[in-house]
């Protein structure tokens, strides 16, 4: 037979982050640790390792102009489409988290490309004859 589960036990993480406070606010259910960015920019090395086997110039261009892209996207739109949430609604601690963490995909999309570029290597670098042939 089954055995029923204990529910009794008084060290359930989820109850107590969303726990009401003393004065009746709920606790944030995001992470409450801090990820260090420090080394991010080592993350954005990494596909260089892969000098000898891909070219690897095409995927830094790309990578190089889509932070670029981005900043100048967030920029211009926390500046004129959604000011309002800028200046009122949206706290300094989320900002400097949306800071930090949308470089995160740009990396992990390099990674991706390098492992794609040394498996098939003609769907990056073929001639376009051989292409629409």
């Amino acid at each position: 037979m089954c055995i029923k589960p204990d529910t009794k036990v008084e060290d359930l993480t989820a109850s107590k982050a969303i726990a009401p406070s003393k004065d009746g606010a709920i606790a944030p259910t995001h992470s409450a640790g801090k990820r260090n960015t420090d080394y991010d920019w080592l993350l954005f090395l990494v596909p260089a390792l892969f000098y000898k086997i891909t070219p690897i110039g095409p995927l830094y261009i790309v990578g190089a102009l889509r932070i670029i892209a981005m900043k100048l996207i967030l920029s211009l739109h926390y500046q004129f489409v959604d000011k309002d949430n800028y200046l009122n609604k949206l706290p300094r601690k989320q900002l400097e988290r949306e800071r930090e963490e949308y470089l995160l995909s740009f990396y992990m999309h390099m990674w991706t490309q390098v492992a794609l570029q040394i498996i098939f290597p003609s769907l990056f670098f073929s001639d376009n004859s051989e292409i629409w042939a």
